[in-house]
């Protein structure tokens, strides 16, 4: 099958779009929303092998930075109110955030403020989610468990959906990256 660029992409997207939906409604612990973000994440670092590995790493890096505020907001550990010690530690992170950046791997600010962002919307909405007792948990109550896993699984969407709109446009779909393939030519 063979089809314009816009119309393979478009249907691949509805495809991939409706198959999260409907693997995520069997997966109560893991959030659809935060895989879509993973998936746009991926796309906007550039759709391919190091936009996977940059935005991958940034998003996961976001949560755990968020993951610190809201574990030092929980503790007391500031000798503050609690809106002002999130602020504080939020600008804290935030700084840290821009900083590390410099790192290649976490290079994708955008994409590091999505995790942070996410978990923070998890952390702020859930019920009990920002207690010290969720925080530490090792199991999918955790928002340091859950939502790297839902981001991530983002990312593989956008990996899927590039492959499926390729395939539908009649290319050829590479499955190891272009690299690869020329070394085993050698």
């Amino acid at each position: 099958m063979t089809s314009s660029p816009l119309i393979a992409a478009a249907t691949a997207a509805g495809i991939v779009a409706a198959g999260a939906v409907l693997a995520f409604s069997h997966m109560a612990s893991l959030f659809v929303w935060a895989s879509f973000i993973g998936w746009a994440s991926y796309d906007h670092s550039g759709a391919n092998l190091q936009g996977l590995l940059r935005s991958s790493t940034a998003l996961v890096f976001g949560v755990v930075m968020a993951w610190c505020v809201a574990a030092v907001v929980a503790a007391g550990t500031l000798p503050l109110g609690i809106t002002l010690a999130t602020a504080v530690t939020a600008a804290v992170a935030s700084f840290a955030i821009v900083l590390a950046s410099a790192t290649p791997l976490l290079g994708v600010v955008p994409a590091t403020f999505y995790g942070f962002a996410s978990t923070f919307a998890y952390v702020g909405l859930a019920p009990g989610a920002s207690s010290i007792e969720a925080l530490t948990r090792t199991d999918t109550q955790n928002v340091l468990v859950t939502l790297p896993i839902s981001l991530l699984i983002g990312s593989a969407l956008g990996v899927a959906h590039g492959w499926l709109t390729k395939a539908l446009r009649g290319a050829r779909v590479n499955v190891a990256p272009r690299q690869a393939h020329a070394r085993n030519d050698a």
